[in-house]
């Protein structure tokens, strides 16, 4: 399959990597420059411009870090792009549900919204999966995408159902990691020395599977993951979103407000485990 992927951070560059290995077609974009050059090497054709898409793809991914970004690329002055009329359009970021509500008014049944459930890793190893929004006839030309990965989890004709999945997923991780960092929090008060409680984590029944990959993080004096705290306070407040008006997350809030502040502590490009940090300015 011919596909264009906008978008090099760690997941876009990630996702490319995986199509690559697997006989795609690949033709890559970033804002930035220079982050092609690896891609490139491995076959990757490299577009000029988020126009440069022409006959030679069938389907744009995007791989983009914010509702600003995704608006700016994908829909310039609320318009889809001319250059994109004969191709599928995928998001995968996760953004505001009003930003995937106006991608899907601009490419209508051309539009599928595809959340990622892994991190970069499980992506490049084909063991992420995906839910899968959109109409019919867009998520069925998708289907030899989702066979590279560990599948899709097919949720319908609704874009937006995606987004909900994902930042309900999102919320489940983030709160839970919250919990952690403050069991190593409280532990280490207690005298309990880091090995043990690692060891502890790694055999506990109630680590969390999707977080059991970020034991050795939270030990880590940098801190050296791919999620940051920034990008925490977006994805809780987006899942805080989903029940404005409605019922009371006190637990989410408090979560959401300990990441704002372990950023603000200084620990805002370090992956999340900083958040074990959080009353403790970095260095």
């Amino acid at each position: 399959m011919r596909i264009g992927i906008v978008g090099l951070g760690r997941m876009g560059r990630a996702f490319a990597d995986r199509l690559l290995d697997d006989g795609h077609e690949v033709s890559v974009w970033n804002r930035t420059p220079g982050r092609a050059d690896a891609l490139q090497e491995r076959g990757a054709r490299v577009m000029g411009s988020a126009d440069d898409v022409g006959d030679e793809v069938d389907v744009v991914i995007l791989f983009l870090a914010d509702d600003q970004s995704t608006l700016d690329v994908a829909a310039p002055n609320g318009e889809a792009r001319a250059s994109w009329a004969q191709t599928v359009v995928v998001n995968t970021g996760t953004v505001a549900l009003e930003v995937i509500t106006a991608l899907a008014k601009v490419y209508g049944d051309r539009f599928v919204n595809a959340q990622i459930l892994g991190a970069p890793q499980a992506v490049r190893s084909g063991v992420a999966s995906f839910v899968v929004g959109g109409p019919a006839s867009a998520r069925s030309a998708l289907a030899p995408v989702w066979t590279d990965f560990a599948g899709a989890l097919d949720v319908g004709d609704r874009p937006e159902t995606a987004a909900i999945i994902k930042l309900l997923n999102n919320q489940m991780l983030l709160a839970q990691l919250a919990v952690i960092a403050e069991t190593i929090r409280a532990g280490r008060a207690a005298g309990i020395d880091d090995t043990t409680l690692a060891a502890t984590l790694r055999e506990s029944l109630m680590m969390p599977a999707g977080l059991r990959n970020r034991i050795d993080v939270f030990f880590d004096p940098d801190h050296a993951g791919w999620f940051t705290s920034v990008q925490a306070v977006k994805d809780v407040s987006l899942a805080l979103d989903l029940a404005k008006g409605g019922p009371l997350l006190p637990v989410t809030e408090a979560a959401r407000d300990a990441y704002r502040q372990v950023a603000q502590d200084g620990w805002q490009t370090q992956d999340v485990t900083a958040l074990v940090e959080y009353g403790w300015r970095a260095p």
